[in-house]
């Protein structure tokens, strides 16, 4: 049974909530959209609590086995915010059984520092040694990974204080108690909670609906003549639709989360919400950048702007209202009186999104007492992969271009994306050490330390350059606070400083996964309260850790371009392939052909089994969102060139996977077609994917418009066969899904052949008459007569 207290969580987080909430619920949503799922919130709590706790205990350990009381502090501090940061499961046992086995590799990287403080030159080696096994370690699973990261953190902790050889043994007992006190308090408070994780990641996507909405309605009231605040206002929305898909994504590989809750059909009914609602959504804000960048009459804007402002006002249950208004306003303008225009196309098209989302909303209600409180068990197959709470980025792709074999002097190596990370990151110490030893002796870690940072989490030189950047700002900014702490504390007052530390570490994670010159900034602070303690510090220490770190960032930087270098275009190639790969199996299943060609033509098409296209589509979105992570940290010229043409295939893809969501979001085949409009569909379906192989193979080998072609690869139009769909087709509502699905088709095949000619492939035939704009008008009117009707009902 459900509760009263669920029932109502559940209706706040409805889509007919779209509207304007009170102040302390503004703040909430404020909050969830910032951080998604809660996930760097968790984790700065998690160092709120368990850093203080390994410090106590750290401190009252010391002082029973007569260490001094601030070694105590610091080696109680590390192992237990080392744990918090790179451990997190899906259950509190994991999590303790992972934190418990990093006691080990901590002791042995301890004794190992204390050990070889007398053979410099071994030890200098050995840091290059457990560099390397941290990076390639990420390939070998959670538990090797933590335990590298463990070996690595406390090996460097044993550089930073040296220690006698007596005291290993109390050093050991202080690193357990902080493990100990840290699985007690991540198992008692700190447990995960993947449920509650997926309620705030629907808020979150419901929040951010709410604001691409408003971002619409904000660009449609901007007049013709205001060119500087036109351009603003379309620049907020899509900066919001961007991060409106990226919640979308996250939700969806929420969904398949062992713990997460639903399972079976509820939760493939949530997920059809979420993705119907994302759909209707984006769809919405597409349209005011049409209409916006078209130059729609003021007239027609304004139908819309009011339509979208009444669902905002008065939620989505409010979208067939305001649809049905919207094409009244529109009736009596001069534009409706073009018959098969651009314009009503699009209009029409925006009732249909307004009626989806009212449907969302109206199906939602009937969801609310299904949804349990937590659940056990993974609810369905998505092809969202998340990687700490977003969805994964350029790692795969980075995955792909490496295993088709490096170029160059390198062409003979075959490594993953860890151990080539592994490799450099190896070099790049080998080469920073001598260099930071010139330049200060007594701290030459810091250039290691530069060298680790730049390259963890970094799979391009842009981003290790962004990554440089943004710990050279923390520094600066860091340091200058750091030192003014310093002067008005100095060592006076040991619980304030302890404060400061762990408040500042707190604030640090939380922006780890965003905004990674908070994090640098936060951890110099607690440095220099360190240092002061230790008795080390001075106010030139900053400058010498900003040169040193700078030092380290730059040979990882050029390290990267010249060992096992994997060029930006490649990069580039490798994204395209996997998203024609992803839309290859979408147009298969649109054509009910399975993804390996063969059939089965004589499945049921309403089998939502067979056929998926929603999950396809989001495979579609996937690769999408990694290929904007591939090219978004790129640095952009304005001349042109090869950055125009990126520009040009992105915009090309996007397109794809926004058809691609749209026929995934039209209702299901509700009877079988008959056989020649079977035969017809899905012969359209082979010719256009083997047209997709085809352009695939174009771009793998990176040929552009006007070179010579090997082969008799070409892009053939689907059009003949897609007429034929259409002229095969009865007519009446029960196989109107099959004008979805050719007119889906034909606009892919309108989108990628204009790729195809750019990438020097020769394009045969001519578009169908299906994705005409005055068929796609004519067919957008029916659809949205039918589905007010429906709504209505």
């Amino acid at each position: 049974m459900t509760s009263a207290t669920d029932r109502s969580r559940a209706s706040r987080l409805a889509p007919e909530r779209i509207a304007r909430p009170g102040r302390r619920r503004r703040f909430v949503d404020r909050v969830l959209m910032l951080d998604v799922g809660l996930v760097r919130t968790q984790s700065a709590l998690r160092t709120l609590l368990c850093v203080p706790a390994g410090m106590a205990v750290g401190l009252a350990l010391a002082s029973a086995v007569g260490l001094p009381g601030v070694l105590g502090v610091l080696i109680g501090a590390m192992p237990a915010f080392i744990s918090c940061l790179i451990i997190n499961d899906v259950s509190a046992g994991r999590i303790a059984a992972r934190t418990g086995a990093v006691v080990v590799p901590f002791v042995v990287a301890l004794f190992a520092s204390v050990a070889l403080d007398r053979f410099h030159v071994l030890e200098l080696a050995l840091i290059v040694v457990l560099l390397f096994v941290q990076f390639a370690a990420m390939g070998w699973g959670p538990w090797a990974t933590d335990a590298a990261a463990v070996v690595f953190s406390g090996y460097l902790c044993g550089l930073l204080t040296p220690l006698p050889a007596a005291s290993v043994a109390g050093l050991a007992l202080i690193g357990a108690g902080s493990l100990a006190v840290t699985v007690v308090i991540r198992g008692v408070f700190l447990r995960p909670m993947p449920f509650r994780s997926l309620l705030w990641t629907r808020r979150a996507l419901l929040a951010w609906a709410t604001a691409v909405l408003r971002a619409a309605v904000d660009l449609l009231a901007v007049g013709p003549d205001a060119s500087r605040e036109r351009v603003r206002a379309a620049r907020r929305l899509r900066r919001r639709l961007d991060r409106f898909q990226e919640v979308a994504l996250t939700a969806d590989g929420m969904l398949a989360a062992p713990g997460a809750g639903p399972t079976g059909a509820t939760a493939e009914t949530l997920h059809r919400l979420l993705f119907d609602t994302h759909l209707a959504v984006d769809g919405l804000g597409r349209t005011a950048e049409t209409l916006a960048g078209s130059g729609a009459p003021d007239d027609v804007r304004a139908a819309v702007a009011e339509a979208i402002r009444t669902v905002v006002r008065g939620g989505g249950a409010q979208g067939a209202t305001a649809a049905e208004g919207m094409l009244a306003r529109f009736g009596v303008t001069p534009s409706a009186r073009a018959d098969g225009s651009a314009l009503a196309h699009v209009v029409h098209r925006a009732a249909l999104q307004l009626a989806d989302l009212a449907a969302a909303a109206r199906a939602w209600g009937t969801l609310r007492a299904a949804l349990p409180r937590e659940g056990d068990a993974v609810p369905f197959r998505t092809p969202v992969v998340l990687v700490g709470g977003r969805p994964s980025g350029a790692v795969p792709v980075l995955d792909d271009a490496l295993a088709d074999g490096m170029t160059g002097p390198w062409r003979r190596w075959h490594v993953s994306a860890s151990l080539r990370t592994g490799i450099q990151a190896a070099v790049a110490v080998a080469v920073v050490e001598p260099l930071a030893l010139l330049l200060d002796g007594s701290r030459f870690y810091w250039g290691v330390i530069g060298v680790m940072i730049v390259l963890a989490g970094t799979n391009s030189t842009h981003e290790r350059v962004r990554k440089a950047l943004h710990r050279g700002v923390g520094t600066v900014f860091g340091g200058a606070l750091g030192i003014v702490l310093v002067h008005l504390l100095g060592t006076h007052h040991p619980w304030w400083t302890a404060g400061i530390a762990v408040f500042a570490l707190a604030v640090g994670t939380y922006g780890f996964g965003g905004v990674y010159a908070i994090w640098v900034t936060a951890l110099v602070v607690v440095l220099c309260q360190v240092y002061a303690y230790g008795g080390s510090f001075t106010d030139t220490l900053i400058p010498f850790r900003l040169a040193e770190n700078l030092l380290g960032a730059a040979v990882a930087v050029l390290v990267s371009v010249v060992v096992l270098p994997v060029a930006s275009g490649r990069m580039v190639r490798s994204a395209v392939r996997r998203q024609l790969a992803a839309v290859r199996s979408f147009v298969l299943s649109a054509g009910l052909v399975d993804v390996g060609g063969d059939g089965p033509r004589d499945a049921d098409p309403s089998d939502p089994d067979a056929f998926d296209l929603r999950r396809r589509s989001r495979a579609v979105d996937a690769a999408t969102y990694q290929l904007d992570a591939v090219m978004k940290p790129m640095v952009r010229f304005p001349s042109g060139g090869a950055a125009r043409t990126d520009a040009r295939t992105r915009a090309a893809l996007q397109s794809v996977a926004v058809f691609a969501r749209e026929l995934a979001g039209r209702p299901a085949p509700i009877a079988r077609p008959p056989v020649p409009v079977v035969e017809a569909l899905a012969h359209a379906a082979g010719v256009l994917a083997t047209s997709i192989d085809a352009l695939s193979g174009a771009v793998g080998s990176g040929r552009q418009r006007g070179e010579i072609r090997r082969g008799d690869d070409a892009w053939v139009r689907a059009s003949d066969a897609l007429d034929a769909a259409v002229a095969a087709t009865p007519p009446g509502p029960a196989h109107e899904w099959v004008h979805d699905r050719v007119l889906a088709l034909g606009r892919v095949d309108d989108a990628l052949a204009v790729l195809a000619e750019r990438s020097g492939l020769p394009v045969a035939g001519v578009a169908s008459g299906a994705t005409s704009t005055s068929a796609r008008a004519r067919r957008a009117a029916a659809l949205v007569e039918r589905h007010l009707l429906a709504t209505d009902r």
